[in-house]
C-alpha cells in the first residue's frame, strides 16, 4: 500500500505531509530491504527522510528545540539502519551528532529526555525544564534503541553507561504491580508517578512498555569475532552455539555491588571476555579468576580484558564499590540529584492527597493534583557523604542529616504510590 501511495507525492508534498508524527516509518522499510533485498524498499525509506530534521543534524546543528521528542528520535533509528545497509556516511553523522547532542545536553540524571513530549529549550537548558511531565516514557525506550545502534559501530563503553543509567532509573519503576505504564516520569518535587488505567487510559507509552519490557536481555551481552561483551550487570545466562560456550551471570545488582561470571564449555575455548567497568566506580575494584587476585582492574568507562583459553567451570568474580555522589543541572548547579553508584536516590515523601484519580487518570485527564513543599538541603560541603548517610543493615536506604527536614531516600526505580523529590535545592546557607 505504502508503495503505491508514495508514487502519487511529489517531494514538496511529501516533505510537507512529514510535518505530523510518522516515527519509524524509515526504519521499518529499510528492514524491509534488509530481508528481501529489493531496492524499491530502500529508495520508499529515503522518501520518509524529514529534510528540516535531518539537514541541520549532518551539519552539526541544534535545531532541536520546540519539537516533539518522540516521533525524531525513531526517525534517527532509521537513519541509523540506513548507515547500516548503504554505509552512506551522512547517515552515520545524523546518528552520531543527534546521539551525543540528546544524551550530553538535553537529558535528566535519569538518561531521559524531553518535557511535555517536546525539548522546549537551548541545549544545556534544563533547570526550567521539571514538572509532572518530564521525560516521556517512549523517548527513552527510543533512546536506548538508538544507543544499541551506536555501540554496534563503536564498542565505546561510555555508550553503555548512558545505556545502564537510563535502563535502571527510567524504564525500571514505570510499571506497576498490576503491569499498567507510565507515560511520564516526573522528576517536578513532589509529585508522583501515575500510569494507564485498566480500561479507559492506553497511551503510546503502554504499547512501547508492553514491549519493552520483554527485551530487557538484549543488550547484556555483545559479541565480536574475538569474543564477549558483558555491558549489564544483570543475572542471565549467554549460549554461544558456535563457540560451544554458556557464560552463566550470577548477580542480584545492584543490592550486590558486583558479579560473577561461570563459563560452561564443552571443550576449551580461547576468547577474550570483556567486561564493562562502569563511570561509577571511582573506588577501584577487584578481580578474581578462580578464587585468585588478578593484578589487573580497568579505570571507569573502559572494559576490563581477559583474554585466555577457558575451561569449564571457570569463574570470574568482580567487585565494583558504589559511592554516593551529585549530578548537578548543566545550567544551575546548586539544583543537584543523589545517586549511589548508576542510581538516582529519591527523596520519599508521603502519599499525602494521592487517590487513583491522581495515579491512575483517564486517557486525557492529565493529574491536576499540587505539588508539595520540598525541604532544600543547607550544607558547607561538596561531598554528598556530608548530607546522606546509609541505613545500617538496609541495601540501598538512604537518610540525609543535619537538615531541619530530613528525609529518606531510595532508588527511584522502588518508587510507587508516594511523592518524591530527584532534584535537591543545595545552598551552603542554612534553610
Amino acid at each position: 500500500w505504502v508503495g503505491h501511495w508514495h508514487q502519487s507525492i511529489s517531494d514538496e508534498h511529501m516533505q510537507r505531509i512529514l510535518q505530523t508524527e510518522f516515527g519509524g516509518m524509515q526504519e521499518v522499510l529499510a528492514n524491509l530491504y534488509a530481508v528481501t533485498g529489493k531496492r524499491q524498499y530502500l529508495f520508499m525509506a529515503s522518501r520518509f527522510e524529514k529534510r528540516m530534521f535531518f539537514d541541520p543534524l549532518a551539519a552539526r546543528r541544534d535545531e532541536l528545540k520546540g519539537i516533539h521528542a518522540n516521533t525524531h528520535i525513531p526517525q534517527v533509528i532509521g537513519a541509523a539502519r540506513a548507515y547500516e545497509l548503504t554505509g552512506e556516511q551522512r547517515y552515520r553523522d545524523i546518528t552520531d551528532y543527534f546521539w551525543r547532542e540528546v544524551t550530553g545536553e538535553r537529558a535528566y540524571c535519569t538518561g531521559g529526555t524531553s518535557n511535555g513530549e517536546h525539548w522546549r529549550t537551548d541545549p544545556g537548558k534544563l533547570a526550567s525544564e521539571l514538572g509532572e511531565y518530564t521525560e516521556e516514557c517512549c523517548c527513552a525506550y527510543n533512546m536506548l534503541k538508538l544507543t544499541r545502534h551506536v555501540f554496534g559501530w563503536t564498542a565505546d563503553p561510555r555508550v553503555m553507561d548512558y545505556y545502564e543509567r537510563t535502563l535502571f532509573n527510567h524504564r525500571l519503576g514505570t510499571q506497576d504491580s498490576q503491569g499498567l505504564k507510565s507515560y511520564f516520569l516526573p522528576l517536578g518535587s513532589g509529585y508522583w508517578k501515575y500510569y494507564n488505567s485498566p480500561w479507559d487510559s492506553f497511551w503510546c507509552c503502554t504499547g512501547t512498555g508492553a514491549e519493552e519490557f520483554s527485551k530487557f536481555a538484549d543488550t547484556i551481552y555483545f559479541h565480536d569475532e574475538r569474543g564477549v561483551f558483558v555491558n549489564l550487570f544483570i543475572a542471565s545466562e549467554l549460549t554461544w552455539p558456535e563457540k560451544g560456550l554458556k557464560l552463566r551471570q550470577e548477580t542480584s545488582f545492584p543490592e550486590q555491588e558486583g558479579t560473577t561470571l561461570v563459563v560452561r564449555s564443552q571443550r576449551p575455548v580461547e576468547l577474550t571476555l570483556r567486561v564493562r567497568i562502569p563511570y561509577w566506580a571511582t573506588r577501584g575494584g577487584t578481580v578474581k579468576l578462580n578464587g585468585s587476585a588478578l593484578p589487573v582492574f580497568s579505570s571507569p568507562s573502559s572494559y576490563l580484558t581477559l583474554n585466555r583459553v577457558w575451561k569449564d567451570g571457570d569463574r570470574v568474580d568482580l567487585s565494583l564499590p558504589m559511592s554516593l555522589h551529585v549530578d548537578p543541572m548543566p545550567d544551575d548547579p546548586t539544583l543537584q540529584a543523589m545517586m549511589y553508584g548508576p542510581l538516582v536516590l529519591a527523596g520519599q515523601l508521603g502519599g499525602q492527597g494521592l487517590g487513583k484519580a491522581l495515579t491512575y487518570p483517564g486517557y486525557d485527564t492529565a493529574p491536576t493534583g499540587e505539588p508539595i513543599p520540598v525541604p532544600a538541603i543547607a550544607t558547607a560541603s561538596k561531598n554528598p557523604a556530608a548530607w546522606v548517610e546509609p541505613a545500617l543493615g538496609n541495601p540501598l536506604r538512604f537518610r540525609t542529616v543535619g537538615q531541619q527536614q530530613n528525609v529518606n531516600l531510595v532508588p527511584l526505580y522502588r518508587l510507587s504510590g508516594e511523592r518524591y523529590a530527584v532534584y535537591w535545592k543545595v545552598s551552603a546557607k542554612a534553610v
